[in-house]
């Protein structure tokens, strides 16, 4: 049941913080006026990590859901583990990579 919950809350989540991440760029190359902390969120380490959390792990489980409604996958908790297994694994390579 997390996986289904984390997927309802991380969606609209991943959508305002997208939108902070846009519009913090426009903000830091000086396109648009804006507070000091705008411009300053765009290169904040802390809210890209948040960012590249929630979109590796809301994009496998929102696949694992997808597998499950197509009924092609019966062991869910057999599944959540793989997919959380592999989202570990992509976040810490991304993590290092990025960071």
């Amino acid at each position: 049941m997390f996986p289904y919950y984390f997927i309802r809350f991380s969606g609209p989540l991943l959508l305002i913080l997208v939108g902070f991440k846009i519009l913090s760029g426009y903000a830091a190359t000086g396109k648009i006026g804006g507070p000091s902390w705008l411009s300053a969120l765009h290169v904040n380490q802390t809210f890209d990590f948040f960012l590249l959390f929630l979109v590796i792990f809301h994009a496998f489980y929102g696949l694992r859901l997808f597998l499950i409604d197509l009924g092609m996958v019966k062991k869910e908790n057999l599944l959540f583990w793989v997919f959380t297994i592999m989202g570990v694994g992509l976040f810490a390579i991304s993590y290092f990579y990025f960071f």
